[in-house]
């Protein structure tokens, strides 16, 4: 059976009022903000922005949504010292809808040139 434009319409339509639910509690708790995405299957992907806050904001910031989704965190070390954290989440309201959280922590780079 071929997927109709009109569930994936019908898909993210349910991502959307999820990402509803979820920005409200979020105002309410005081969690950080990060970027979140729909995809046209209606998967979402929240994802904690590197630009914006130390490695250890972005820490916090994936386990306090991990926290809040019920999510069940994992976390992988690459050979350069990156921290991928990565959780799948469904939303409480709807199995149906869920999606994961990302997190990418790079090491600090070595400046060779001590305190500027």
């Amino acid at each position: 059976m071929a997927v109709e434009n009109a569930d994936r319409l019908r898909w993210q339509d349910l991502a959307h009022q999820a990402l509803s639910d979820f920005l409200a509690a979020a105002m309410v708790e005081d969690l950080p903000a990060i970027a979140w995405t729909i995809a046209s299957n209606g998967a979402m992907t929240g994802a904690v922005d590197s630009l914006t806050t130390s490695p250890e904001g972005m820490r916090a910031a994936f386990n306090a949504w991990a926290y809040r989704l019920g999510a069940e965190p994992s976390e992988r070390v690459d050979s350069s010292g990156t921290v991928h954290l990565y959780a799948r989440f469904t939303w409480a309201r709807n199995y149906l809808v869920g999606g994961a959280l990302r997190a990418t922590i790079v090491p600090a780079m070595d400046d060779d040139g001590g305190d500027v």
